[in-house]
């Protein structure tokens, strides 16, 4: 499983649609980032996964929340605000130069949680 995110420097409906049905057609997680000047969010949604396919999120539940909230630990401010399970997420108020970072990181913990749960299936 290969998981990318659509990144934007301001909120896009349009594009957030065609990454919506992007992330839909190839069974991916949901994962957009939104840039202002100082801070950005990222958020994350299983929504767009094969109900077959979310069965990783649940198994790999404890996992993904860990690292996802030593993450958050690692890139934060004091402006920063989350929101963190294993099915859906959001981190509001990162600096600017580590949303993109953070974007990866959780698309990476996505992929290894999947890697994870592949081998003791």
């Amino acid at each position: 499983m290969i998981i990318s995110f659509l990144e934007q420097d301001k909120s896009n409906k349009e594009d957030e649609s065609r990454w919506f049905h992007y992330c839909t057609d190839h069974n991916i997680p949901y994962v957009i980032t939104r840039k202002r000047t100082a801070l950005g969010d990222v958020e994350w949604d299983y929504i767009t996964l094969s109900p077959e396919n979310d069965v990783f999120l649940r198994s790999q539940k404890e996992f993904i929340e860990y690292e996802l909230n030593q993450l958050v630990k690692y890139y934060k401010h004091q402006k920063t605000i989350e929101h963190i399970n294993s099915l859906t997420g959001y981190v509001k108020n990162l600096p600017a130069e580590h949303v993109n970072d953070f974007a990866t990181d959780v698309c990476n913990t996505l992929v290894e949680a999947y890697e994870r749960h592949i081998k003791t299936a």
